[in-house]
């Protein structure tokens, strides 16, 4: 930021003892509030494994040429803590040529969402507050800076970045109009982004193509965690309804809430649209299970809310939500022993997105000693293999896989997926690496190419594949070598072979195969051979 007033040592060292005593401060007044036994209050300010995380991002800022950092995480394992920490880091750092003035911070989200800004600022040390905004204030978000196109030294953190990511949506247009979508600004001018969410597989494969100027960073997950693997593992997560009826609602109440949890009455969530609600209301009727609905018309006050996940209660209780217990909404471990069954809306086509931060992502976080020393929780309703594909991308988002969101689906290997704002096209000055088009190297290995048969099939041999001896097959009367693609004989070309669906159609039991396929379709002295295997 070009300032009027020149950063000298003694003016750095200010703003670092001033981070200092707000952040402190911050600390004091969360122990206060926990030991109060407050919902806002936590047993530490800032976890260890947050601060380690933050450490080690700042120092690839430091020491890298990386200026885009995507974090990923797993719901409700605490990125508020993250984002302060990495912040307080940051803007106290011991080299004055690093350090970053705290005017020059930001922390915005792609969510519409006016409690998560107020509940962040609540807990956000003084000096970072007006630095803070939710989407529907982004206008403001940089206004605050002065000259903000020759701004130096920043940092923008976006929360949820998925929800706000889209092709010339606001805050594409935002960071765009001032300057900061630009990779040579980002090196000389040391602009930095930290991007988050525990669902941004979209933004991940535009990043990809960033090359060394981003890194993939995940978060680590302390052994207190319970998340989506431990439900699923557990016999907590199953499958959901389509609660289409009032017979099917009452289906689910008396497995899950009846017949599973008797006179320990608890609070059951269940999120509806105003087709299902009508059933749902019927259904408690019916079966004499107390009923409440809380949505954006009929909120219920947050000291009513929080009285029904405290108070005694003698029968129990279904809450039916709709737009709310979403991404970024905290549920307190306080009220979670309350909670007993939970079921997210069940629609024909499966959003992996909306499922993960639903309902059981909601139920995640720091309690694991809890369930594990005997207390019931669930069954959690939800898509299963929505659970299980969210699982094997967090491990591995580059590998095959069949997640399907907004924007995004990938079949047979092929990747479809709409332009992010993250996009290389939309970056000025980016030297685009190799764009993803077909996802093959996690599962597949493809060896050679080999110009006669036996090297081909010793390479096999080699690697202990192959058990057996394979004997090439006869060509066919012109004289070319073909191949059955789904009951379709035909000669491969080796761009056809080189396609995922080609090469992996017809590999059988044994996962690996030897294909032939020509340079040439047409010239049979260009003959190639290749040998596949998934390892």
């Amino acid at each position: 930021m070009v300032d009027l007033i020149k950063d000298t040592e003694e003016l750095i060292a200010a703003r670092r003892e001033e981070v200092y005593e707000h952040y402190n401060s911050a600390k004091a007044t969360n122990n206060r509030l926990y030991l109060e036994g407050d919902i806002r209050g936590t047993s530490e300010y800032i976890y260890a494994n947050q601060k380690e995380d933050a450490l080690n991002i700042v120092d690839i800022f430091y020491k890298t040429k990386c200026r885009v950092i995507s974090i990923q995480k797993k719901t409700k394992v605490g990125a508020d803590g993250l984002m302060i920490e990495i912040l307080k880091l940051m803007t106290t750092h011991v080299d004055d040529n690093f350090v970053i003035n705290p005017s020059n911070t930001r922390i915005i989200t792609g969510m519409s969402n006016v409690s998560w800004e107020q509940e962040m600022k609540n807990k956000t040390p003084e000096i970072f507050r007006n630095k803070i905004f939710h989407h529907g204030k982004l206008s403001k978000s940089l206004s605050l800076i002065k000259n903000v196109k020759n701004v130096k030294n920043s940092i923008i953190i976006i929360d949820e970045i998925d929800c706000g990511s889209k092709d010339n949506q606001v805050l594409h247009k935002i960071l765009k109009d001032a300057g900061f979508l630009d990779a040579k600004r980002m090196v000389e001018d040391n602009n930095k982004f930290v991007f988050i969410s525990a669902t941004m597989i979209k933004e991940l494969y535009d990043l990809y193509k960033w090359g060394d100027l981003h890194q993939l960073y995940k978060m680590n997950i302390p052994r207190e965690y319970y998340g989506h693997t431990d439900f699923l593992e557990n016999g907590f997560i199953k499958e959901f309804f389509q609660i289409s009826s009032v017979k099917i609602c009452n289906e689910w109440i008396k497995e899950d809430i009846i017949e599973n949890y008797g006179n320990d009455y608890r609070v059951h969530l269940i999120r509806c649209n105003n087709t299902s609600i009508e059933f749902i209301k019927k259904s408690c009727k019916e079966l004499n299970i107390g009923f409440k609905i809380h949505t954006s018309d009929k909120r219920i006050s947050d000291k009513d809310i929080n009285e029904l996940f405290i108070n005694p209660i003698s029968n129990h209780i279904i809450l039916a939500v709709k737009g709310f217990f979403r991404r970024a909404n905290l549920i307190p471990n306080l009220w979670k022993v309350r909670i007993g069954a939970t079921h997210e809306y069940h629609s024909k086509i499966i959003d992996n997105n909306v499922q993960i931060q639903g309902l059981p992502g909601r139920m995640s976080g720091y309690w694991r000693t809890i369930i594990e020393s005997g207390h019931k929780t669930g069954p959690h309703r939800t898509s299963i293999e929505a659970i299980k594909e969210y699982e094997k991308t967090y491990n591995d988002p580059f590998a095959l896989n069949s997640y399907n969101t907004s924007g995004f689906t990938m079949k047979k290997g092929v990747i479809h997926s709409k332009y992010t704002m993250l996009n290389p096209k939309n970056i000025a000055n980016l030297k685009q690496e190799e764009e993803i088009v077909n996802i093959k190297e996690d599962l597949l290995r493809i060896e050679g190419p080999f110009i006669k048969f036996e090297d081909c099939l010793n390479k096999g041999l080699s690697l202990g594949i192959i058990k057996k001896e394979t004997k090439e097959k006869d060509v066919n009367d012109l004289g070319f070598h073909s191949v059955n693609i789904s009951g379709n004989i035909r000669v491969l070309s080796k761009q056809d072979l080189l396609d995922t669906s080609r090469v992996t159609s017809g590999m059988g039991v044994n996962k690996w195969c030897i294909r032939p396929c020509y340079e040439d379709i047409q010239d049979k002295t260009t003959l190639l051979w290749y040998f596949i295997h998934n390892p």
